[in-house]
């Protein structure tokens, strides 16, 4: 887990669900490769949303054979009106621990970690960037 909150935060993200032990993204977020296995021997998504002027944001963080000892696969999707989703960062984050997991509980954490572990996602107060913990990724070009 990150040491460092992320610093002039705006919104923060809301833990919204996780998909565990699963083959097919229910979102469509993630497809193909990006479904192999853990070296666990299954995939898991957590998402985490958020709404603001700027449109309709889901964060998703893939558990797959491509995280490394602290980081997943993770991307930040938004959501037009017409319903249009649009990958704007995708990018290796922090691994999070969602708070239904049994581990978070048992977890010890400093206070920054602990803050990090209730809140691991915001969005800068100038809309354009996406802080993970210590980590900031600018949001920008489309991707299909």
């Amino acid at each position: 887990m990150p040491t460092a909150p992320a610093k002039a935060a705006g919104a923060t993200f809301a833990y919204k669900i996780s998909y565990r032990n699963i083959a097919k993204d229910p979102d469509g977020i993630w497809a193909g490769p990006a479904l192999s296995p853990s070296p666990t021997g299954t995939v898991t998504i957590h998402e985490y949303t958020l709404k603001s002027a700027q449109g309709d944001w889901l964060i998703s963080q893939i558990w797959n054979a491509d995280c490394g000892s602290a980081t997943c696969p993770t991307r930040l999707v938004r959501t037009s009106a017409d319903g249009k989703k649009t990958v704007v960062v995708d990018d290796m984050m922090h691994q999070v621990i969602p708070p239904d997991d049994p581990r978070f509980a048992a977890l010890p954490k400093s206070e920054a970690q602990a803050a990090f572990a209730k809140a691991p996602f915001h969005l800068s107060a100038d809309g354009k960037e996406l802080l993970n913990g210590d980590l900031r990724f600018e949001i920008g070009g489309e991707k299909p």
